[in-house]
């Protein structure tokens, strides 16, 4: 069986639990009755057609969620991000900064998270209903308070 997985090209990491599921499974379906031999067969040729089919079925399963996983983890990634990862220490960091960042006053927030993004007080004064020196002083003060609680 070993030999079937290396030849549809089932990696050797992989090999122990691909074999694993197809010796459940076939346990399984023994046990529920479905290995049926051919009559004018002798048992071990139709033991031996019997699990290479269960095999056979399981590599294609191995070979779709694999595809999936790949195609799914490709969705979630973007060219040249997965060598700029942060530290586990940088990504502490970050976070005890957003817990702090929740702690401000909705409207200082809002103000700072509309600069983060690129957007000029005159943008988010129009976008919040307010005039551009109210959008310029919470700014101030949403900086000011941040820093003081990142501290």
């Amino acid at each position: 069986m070993q030999a079937v997985l290396r030849q549809f090209a089932v990696p050797a990491r992989d090999q122990p639990d691909v074999m694993q599921e197809i010796f459940l499974s076939a346990w399984r379906s023994v046990e529920a009755g479905r290995f049926r031999p051919s009559p004018d067969l002798p048992m071990k040729k139709a033991l031996q057609r019997w699990l290479f089919a269960v095999t056979w079925h399981h590599i294609l399963h191995y070979r779709e969620r694999v595809y999936r996983w790949y195609k799914e983890r490709a969705a979630y990634t973007t060219p040249g991000t997965e060598s700029h990862a942060p530290s586990p220490f940088g990504q502490v960091e970050a976070r005890l900064a957003l817990r702090r960042l929740e702690r401000l006053r909705p409207e200082l927030r809002a103000v700072l998270a509309g600069t983060a993004l690129g957007y000029t007080a005159e943008e988010l004064a129009a976008e919040l209903g307010t005039r551009p020196s109210t959008t310029n002083k919470r700014m101030h003060r949403g900086r000011t308070q941040l820093r003081k609680a990142l501290r």
